[in-house]
Order: C-alpha cells, then sequence, then structure tokens
C-alpha cells in the first residue's frame, strides 16, 4: 500500500499532465487530435494498436507519447513546453 505522500505525490502528477494535455487541446484547437489509452497489466494486448502492442512486448518505459503512429517520447511525460515543440514538429509537415 503507498503512504499518503506517495498518493497525493501520484495524483498531483496525474493532474499535471492532465493540465498539459488539456491546454494542448485547447492551444492547437482544430489542428490535433488527442487520444490516451491507459495501458493496464489486466487488459488483453491485443486490444491496443499495433504500434502500442508491439512496444508492450518489447518491455518499452511508460509512458508512451505517439504522434501520428510514430513514437516520441518513452519512459517521461514532456513538460508543457517541449511537448508543445513535439506537436510543432509535426503539424509544420
Amino acid at each position: 500500500m503507498a503512504s499518503p505522500g506517495s498518493a497525493e505525490n501520484l495524483r498531483k502528477m496525474l493532474i499535471e499532465r492532465n493540465r498539459t494535455v488539456e491546454m494542448l487541446k485547447e492551444e492547437f484547437k482544430g489542428q490535433i487530435e488527442v487520444e490516451r489509452e491507459i495501458v493496464s497489466s489486466r487488459r488483453q494486448y491485443d486490444g491496443y494498436p499495433q504500434h502500442v502492442l508491439k512496444l508492450l512486448r518489447a518491455d518499452t518505459k511508460m509512458p508512451l507519447i505517439f504522434i501520428n503512429g510514430q513514437l516520441v517520447s518513452e519512459g517521461i511525460f514532456p513538460p508543457y513546453d517541449d511537448f508543445k515543440q513535439l506537436v510543432l514538429r509535426y503539424i509544420k509537415d
């Protein structure tokens, strides 16, 4: 069982990630579509898209960030400014 401090840190991290995603959706409204998948060991792997499934089988570190089906970040959730730069690279092409 997690300590209250650990649980609070996790809660804050999840709130910050959600805030980052919401800010990106607002800033790039009409230019991007955000899809979020919760990866769980309890979910059957065949329920994931192929590009995700391939990485799960290779023991890739979570979280995984994809843009247009291409892995752009593994093992970390980028802060807002870094995430924005990733998105900008793909919407300009």
